[in-house]
């Protein structure tokens, strides 16, 4: 197909794609469990009515993954990879339509999981199915990988599926994330890395009415956490060839967002130094109990090709120099954070051009601030990982999160048309 006749006929989905993304996410498929069978049900259904050839991949039943396969005219595989698990939906009264309703209402499809991702995979089926019917069959072979548990490190679905060989091929189109529709197109070139902290706390009990009686243990965290925090200030050392993605990502991020000056001037420090939130705090009993035990967890995230021990190492240092004693910091770093590829690496050649033919504007590389499954695809599997996503910027886990029609056809559009561009 030719890039005229795959627009025709992307059009001509936007009720399909809008419907199937409904679907999706009327299967709660949130975590703590997480559980993606009844949502591999509905793709296998898809795929099985269109007699698109699918296979069902599962470590855990309740956490299945699917494939659906489209045969092309060589023995060479592209990979299309997104996930199906979505994050809790919080306080049901913050949603103006019911999380898991799927409803389609004002050019978009609502509910927990719609922009991140299942509006992505649902896009990415439709474009299996156009590629599935064409009369020229793309180049390469494409398979349509659909994963669970990314929201959690991806255990039972990307990191299971490329320790364990099931992902195999030239390249990996990630879906996740968003790729700023036609008003600000961008592909991701990679993504931060995580390094996960915990800050365990120990003291002595006492009652609430003396409590000198006894050493409060989320006192200790009191005092420490903004020590910690000053890992914000940690110059990082990331390879040179990055340095031009750096700031387009920057001012990718300024400009697809609305932000306050404190906001724009924290967004200048967003590659160069980690970024460091507080999220968890664990501590105490009972009001009139002085706490003997807390614990503080961080989420620490890292520019691809930094030290994520050099991190740790300055962590422990800010730590001994509180000298707050009985706080144990536990830290687990990786040899390298994230993932990244070359901007002139064949994927990222060949995405760039998808979008710009497509969108009709040069699309920005960026590295996304966020994970996904592309660390697992590229470094446990091998395969070079690039990414477009359908995402509106800032609904990923948030209340009314929702999707864009519009964004569901070009995602269509996209999925469809990067076969034939990157194998031409």
């Amino acid at each position: 197909m030719n890039l005229q006749q795959i627009e025709q006929q992307a059009a001509q989905t936007a009720d399909e794609v809008a419907g199937l993304t409904s679907q999706l996410v009327q299967c709660n498929s949130a975590h703590p469990d997480g559980y993606t069978d009844k949502v591999v049900a509905v793709i296998k259904a898809y795929c099985d009515r269109h007699g698109i050839p699918n296979e069902v991949h599962a470590n855990d039943p309740k956490k299945p993954n699917i494939v659906a396969k489209v045969k092309g005219t060589s023995d060479k595989t592209i990979l299309w990879l997104g996930h199906i698990d979505v994050v809790p939906a919080g306080t049901p009264a913050f949603w103006t339509y019911p999380p898991y309703s799927g409803t389609i209402a004002d050019g978009c499809v609502w509910g927990r999981g719609s922009s991140d991702m299942k509006g992505a995979c649902a896009s990415a089926l439709v474009a299996a199915r156009l590629l599935f019917q064409a009369d020229e069959p793309p180049p390469y072979t494409v398979e349509f990988w659909f994963s669970s548990d990314e929201e959690i490190g991806g255990h039972e679905g990307a990191t299971w599926l490329a320790k364990t060989g099931r992902l195999s091929g030239e390249v990996c189109l990630i879906g996740d994330g968003s790729g700023g529709g036609y008003a600000l197109p961008s592909l991701d070139l990679g993504c931060k890395g995580a390094l996960q902290v915990r800050l365990i706390s120990k003291g002595h009990t006492a009652h609430g009415s003396t409590p000198f009686m006894g050493d409060n243990a989320l006192r200790k965290l009191i005092d420490v956490v903004p020590a910690i925090e000053r890992i914000g200030a940690f110059k990082l050392d990331y390879p040179a060839e990055l340095a031009e993605v750096v700031q387009t990502s920057i001012a990718h991020f300024k400009a697809s967002q609305d932000l306050t000056p404190a906001q724009a001037q924290a967004a200048e420090r967003l590659y160069d130094y980690p970024s460091v939130a507080c999220t968890m705090l664990n501590a105490g009993v009972k009001v009139n109990v002085v706490p003997d035990y807390a614990e503080a967890e961080f989420d620490i995230r890292l520019t691809p090709g930094s030290n994520p021990q050099a991190v740790a190492a300055q962590l422990q240092a800010l730590l001994d120099e509180t000298g707050v004693a009985g706080v144990e910091l536990i830290a687990t770093p990786d040899h390298t954070a994230g993932y990244y590829e070359a901007p002139d690496s064949p994927g990222a050649v060949a995405l760039t051009e998808t979008l710009r033919q497509v969108t009709g504007k040069e699309p920005l590389a960026k590295i996304l601030t966020g994970g996904t499954d592309g660390i697992s695809v590229r470094h446990y599997a091998g395969i070079s990982s690039v990414g477009w996503g359908t995402s509106l910027t800032g609904m990923a886990h948030q209340p009314d999160e929702r999707i864009s029609i519009e964004n569901l056809v070009l995602g269509v559009k996209v999925y469809t048309a990067f076969p034939y561009i990157y194998g031409g």
